[in-house]
């Protein structure tokens, strides 16, 4: 008795192979992340595969200052694109920040975005960050929020050139004398 695996073997390729394809959009691949680029991204593509390549290609987790002047001035351009597991079925979505460099969430700030259709799947925007809610050299995590449910994160490293020190040290008369 001769067992005849082919039909068997053709329905699971063509079953993984639809799979596949089904898999293959860009709110499916990057689905529950914040996908954040240095610069902004074209408007059209030739196909998904080429927005997927374009998204893996300039995404970034490091973002440089667009404008710095000495310590207290510094302004970062993020721009992003959030992907949702679910239809978002809102115009409004919470954008907020965490500094979580050395391990513990603090909560830096948050806006409200709004998109220009409901039931979408995908929300580009950017958004100004800047001293003295955001420091340079810090890690953060960011959230997109729908009601109070957390729907897509990244997180990103804020750039630039950080304190000056002049490595002079100035000590009074009494540290001195040792008193």
């Amino acid at each position: 008795m001769r067992t005849c695996y082919r039909p068997l073997f053709a329905f699971l390729c063509l079953a993984l192979a639809s799979t596949v394809a089904v898999a293959a959009s860009a709110p499916d691949v990057f689905k529950g992340k914040v996908i954040i680029t240095a610069n902004r991204l074209p408007l059209k593509f030739a196909s998904e595969g080429a927005f997927i390549a374009a998204l893996q290609k300039a995404k970034t987790d490091r973002i440089w200052p667009k404008e710095e002047k000495g310590n207290d001035h510094a302004v970062w351009n993020l721009e992003y694109i959030a992907f949702f597991a679910q239809p978002l079925n809102d115009f409004e979505v919470t954008v907020k920040f965490f500094e979580i460099t050395g391990g513990a969430h603090r909560f830096v700030a948050g806006d409200s975005q709004y998109t220009r259709e409901k039931n979408k799947r995908v929300f580009a925007s950017n958004i100004l960050l800047s001293k003295p809610e955001f420091d340079t050299n810090k890690r953060y995590m960011m959230t997109v929020e729908s009601g109070r449910r957390v729907i897509a994160t990244a997180t990103f490293w804020l750039r630039g050139k950080g304190q000056n020190y002049s490595g002079k040290v100035e000590f009074s008369d009494d540290e001195v004398k040792g008193k």
